[in-house]
């Protein structure tokens, strides 16, 4: 076999590996079933009508919005507790700045329940079982999904 043989052999398995590639890319399934997250999940679970949908979402901005502000405040918190590394001293604010972000978050656990306690309140009574339901899974609608894992380090 010459050469030229051999070099169109490589360029056509390279040729298809990468058209391989590109078909496996492209048909990649997602792990979370398709939905419009958690918001699509409860009006589904709930059997929110139109106008139990439009009161939800407004639930919704003013939740987020809540949680914004929050979680805000505990990036800065953080920022100014970490900046705190750079000086060789021990500083006693560093035990302050870490409750007061725990305090935060107590408050963000708080507007997360009232948020699910407005939620049940534009429910229908013959909701309110689904809403019972639903409520055992609010963890698992609002977890992260897990980190990919991690390579394994060299010995």
């Amino acid at each position: 076999m010459d050469k030229s043989k051999l070099y169109i052999i490589i360029i056509i398995g390279l040729l298809l590996s990468n058209i391989l590639l590109i078909i496996s890319m492209t048909n990649h399934k997602p792990h979370r079933p398709m939905h419009g997250g958690p918001r699509d999940e409860i009006i589904m679970k709930l059997n929110f009508d139109e106008n139990q949908i439009q009161l939800y979402d407004s639930l919704i901005k003013g939740h987020r919005k809540s949680i914004d502000e929050k979680e805000n405040s505990i990036i800065e918190l953080k920022n100014l507790l970490y900046s705190e590394l750079r000086s060789s001293k021990i500083k006693p604010e560093k035990d302050s700045i870490i409750n007061e972000i725990a305090k935060i978050q107590i408050e963000i656990e708080h507007i997360h329940y009232n948020h699910f306690d407005d939620i049940k309140k534009i429910c229908k009574p013959e909701q309110l079982n689904n809403y019972n339901e639903l409520i055992k899974e609010i963890a698992r609608l609002f977890s992260k999904p897990p980190p990919p894992p991690m390579d394994k380090p060299r010995k």
